[in-house]
């Protein structure tokens, strides 16, 4: 039986699900196949893809942040292929665990990091001092989806034929909406940061993702969902069920609300084009263009799409909070909301 109809025996079943649950059970679903969907000759790509540079800029900042503390453990949400670790570890060598919960995407990233320390966990420990963080990994998490009509809000369901109706909330749910507009509720992600300062004794929190803060992103008349099928956008979910990734932009909003009642501060936030700059980026982009054979400018090349404002240098953005140290050695080191980004 294909996944399909899987699902759609289970709607049958139990009745119009809520989106969310419709999104869990697709990305489960997508991300366990054993096709790769990462990568150009998949469905999209993230930038790790590009070039290994952002792992050794990422190394850069971690080697700051560790010089504040006696011990320093990297945790990695959600690693994809691995490329990022790999690059990473390739500069730093730091304990490095990753909590991936994809069975599919945990064989590929053990086939790729054998000769590193690196250690698989399926939930976030009690007790860490160090850094964790992510990259793309907020804006795959299942969301609500809301409309406003007249004086309330109404969560959107999924039938059996796959076409959406509006009831009453799942539970209490809140959003700045003016009539007609649907919007996404991102509640996995205020759990994960929960759980992030939950986890840190003390050390950061670091979250690359795509995104807008709260008034920016509650003025899109159809919300954020997307599709990527091919690396084409596609603005239905209910094509291609589980064989297209399904995605949403980030509440960065919520992650700095949420944080700051786990204890987590927000040092900095700012377009990945800025912090990335702030890292060094520029020098290694002279010494490709300085090198100027074929090879170096062709890094050069994707380099820039890291950068670049219409590309990924203003759409992303970067989250840095940290959970200052209640006793022993703090924090009170670098501070990565310098504009050198920590440097």
């Amino acid at each position: 039986m294909s996944f399909r109809d899987q699902l759609r025996n289970k709607i049958q079943k139990q009745g119009p699900i809520p989106f969310s649950e419709y999104m869990e059970d697709v990305v489960r679903h997508y991300y366990s196949s054993q096709q790769n969907p990462i990568g150009f000759e998949a469905d999209f790509y993230t930038s790790p893809d590009l070039d290994p540079i952002l792992g050794q800029l990422l190394a850069r900042q971690f080697q700051e942040m560790a010089e504040e503390f006696d011990s320093f453990t990297v945790v990695e949400l959600g690693a994809g292929k691995g490329l990022l670790a790999r690059d990473i570890l390739r500069h730093a060598r730091f304990p490095y665990l990753i909590l991936e919960r994809s069975p599919a995407m945990r064989r590929r990233q053990a086939e790729l990091l054998g000769e590193y320390n690196v250690a698989w966990i399926d939930e976030l420990p009690e007790g860490i001092t160090g850094c964790i963080f992510s990259n793309e990994f907020f804006d795959a998490l299942p969301v609500r989806r809301v409309v406003r009509r007249g004086e309330v809000l109404k969560e959107i369901y999924v039938t059996e034929n796959f076409t959406e109706i509006e009831g009453d909330p799942q539970g209490p749910v809140d959003a700045p909406l003016v009539e007609g507009r649907i919007a996404e509720i991102n509640l996995e992600a205020r759990r994960w940061i929960r759980r992030i300062g939950q986890s840190l004794d003390a050390g950061y929190h670091l979250a690359i993702d795509y995104g807008y803060l709260r008034d920016e992103y509650y003025a899109r008349p159809r919300g954020t969902l997307m599709c990527y099928w091919r690396h084409q956008a596609v603005d239905d979910p209910y094509v291609r069920i589980g064989e297209q990734d399904i995605t949403a932009h980030v509440n960065f909003s919520d992650l700095m609300q949420e944080g700051a009642a786990a204890f987590l501060d927000t040092v900095r936030f700012t377009t990945q084009m800025d912090y990335l700059v702030g890292l060094g980026i520029l020098d290694e982009i002279e010494k490709l263009a300085i090198a100027g054979n074929a090879v170096s400018l062709q890094r050069l090349l994707k380099i820039k799409k890291l950068i670049v404002p219409e590309s990924m240098g203003e759409r992303f953005k970067v989250l840095i909070q940290v959970k200052r140290a209640h006793s022993g050695k703090g924090t009170e080191g670098s501070d990565p909301s310098s504009p050198s980004g920590g440097r």
